[in-house]
């Protein structure tokens, strides 16, 4: 038995192709959801779209600090393993779910295969950086998705265990674009995701991010985060974020509609360190709004550009970026994130190192 757990979007999307080709391969798989993304939008919708299995449990592990939603990841995955004694358990990413899954698989003595394995931010302060360190050095094997992540894991003598298979989140992105149907043109706009604890722990971080949409000048479509617009109304902003002419917040989307938003972007101004690599799959260099470098390979040829919408110097720059914006050929855009096959090579592997 094969256990894969996961909590929130990108996990769902890394999930499908590796769940599949464990399928075809004849392997017996269940899938713990933690409930770290509790809103229907932002969770079930993403099984309906990707012909992922429902998970057998909802932890319901979602809300509160980060240590009240490790704790109940925890003694809810702890739970399910100890009943249903898999061989294998399989993470994904970077989340308060990943490390907890982490923590309670090698406590009881299960092998880890952590899928998007080595990417680092070096910088504590970001939440993620310390599941992602902690999962890494936990895990039995290591799927990264770039050759700079294999390059981390070697400084932390993490490289023997290490396979680079490719992003598998562009085996999804592939499959997703292949059957989408052609569309007449559309108008292009920038794409806004929002979500991160640092941008959304403060009312004058989250005005400045307010006015650097307003002085884009341009259409911006932003599917909100829960916890986002739940930020907004607590500062007193909401009302200042809906009377902005050129920002259109919609509702959470699934995955199917968030890759057609981003094909039809000329910009992804983004948190997300995943979105923010998504860019180059769908062709719109990216607005960074956090000072770290995570997909150092697309920031060296300037498609991710950092913004600090409070630095004056900063958000100059980043208008000046924007302008310049247009939606890249699928034959110009940057390709350091695999083949579309991530998931077969991580089956190999796993089998090759009889994990499986």
């Amino acid at each position: 038995m094969i256990t894969h757990i996961v909590g929130n979007r990108p996990q769902f999307v890394k999930l499908a192709p590796l769940y599949h080709a464990l399928e075809k391969a004849g392997y017996e798989q269940n899938i713990i959801h933690s409930g770290q993304h509790y809103d229907e939008n932002m969770s079930d919708v993403f099984f309906e779209e990707l012909a992922i299995p429902a998970p057998y449990v909802n932890l319901q592990a979602g809300g509160g600090s980060h240590a009240q939603m490790t704790a109940k990841a925890m003694v809810g995955i702890e739970r399910e393993l100890m009943e249903k004694k898999p061989n294998l358990v399989i993470l994904y990413g970077d989340t308060n779910t990943t490390m907890a899954g982490a923590l309670v698989a090698a406590k009881l003595c299960i092998p880890i295969a952590h899928v998007e394995a080595g990417p680092r931010m070096h910088c504590k302060e970001n939440p993620e950086e310390c599941n992602r360190v902690v999962t890494d050095h936990l895990s039995d094997i290591l799927f990264s998705p770039d050759e700079q992540s294999i390059k981390n894991l070697r400084l932390e003598g993490l490289h023997e265990k290490a396979h680079m298979t490719g992003d598998i989140m562009y085996d999804t992105y592939l499959e997703i674009t292949d059957k989408m149907e052609q569309t007449p043109q559309e108008e292009e706009v920038i794409v806004m995701t929002w979500h991160r604890q640092e941008n959304t722990s403060s009312k004058e971080r989250m005005e400045s991010i307010l006015h650097l949409v307003e002085a884009l000048g341009e259409k911006v479509i932003c599917p909100l985060h829960p916890r986002t617009r739940k930020c907004l109304t607590e500062y007193g902003l909401w009302e200042q974020a809906e009377a902005i002419d050129n920002l259109e917040i919609i509702e959470p989307v699934g995955y199917v509609e968030m890759v057609a938003l981003m094909q039809r972007a000329k910009l992804i101004l983004t948190d997300s360190g995943g979105v923010s690599k998504e860019s180059s799959f769908a062709g719109a260099k990216c607005l960074f709004m956090m000072d770290v470098d995570i997909w150092k390979d697309l920031v060296n040829i300037d498609w991710i550009r950092k913004v600090n919408p409070q630095n004056k110097e900063s958000l100059e720059a980043a208008l000046a970026f924007a302008k310049e914006a247009e939606h890249i050929p699928q034959d110009e855009r940057p390709r350091f994130y695999g083949d579309g096959h991530a998931a077969d090579k991580m089956v190999k592997a796993l089998q090759e190192g009889h994990l499986l």
